[in-house]
């Protein structure tokens, strides 16, 4: 993984090397995340729990096809807790997985705003 939070080439390969299909992913990631925060984050405050597992899961789910380890790893720790019924930290632990996530969003903006290859072509790999 990068210091963007994701893993371009692992992200390209599970999309068969379909860039184009990953911006769009990107762009799905980028567009839905805000509002699963912000659910989420409602959620915790009232106590809706079974609605704070769904929304961190969401978020999960998104993460992984992006390959993004971190936000994953934070959305799975929301989401066990949630499960569990724990409050203790819970908050503590959104506060960690929107910050990753934020952090991940800049970074999808990014790649989104590179130039694609030319017809054909693959973008090289970023390390």
């Amino acid at each position: 993984m990068n210091s963007e939070g994701w893993d371009i080439p692992q992200a390209a390969r599970s999309v068969g090397g379909d860039n184009e299909f990953l911006r769009e992913l990107a762009g799905i990631f980028s567009a839905a995340c805000p509002t699963l925060l912000k659910n989420l984050e409602e959620a915790i405050t009232s106590g809706n729990f079974p609605c704070a597992v769904d929304s961190a899961h969401l978020i999960w789910s998104a993460a992984r096809m992006l390959s993004a380890t971190e936000v994953m790893n934070r959305a799975l720790t929301v989401e066990t807790m949630a499960r569990s019924n724990e409050m203790n930290g819970i908050e503590n632990a959104y506060l960690s997985l929107d910050r990753e996530a934020r952090r991940l969003l800049d970074a999808l903006a990014a790649f989104r705003s590179r130039r694609p290859a030319p017809s054909g072509g693959q973008e090289p790999e970023e390390r």
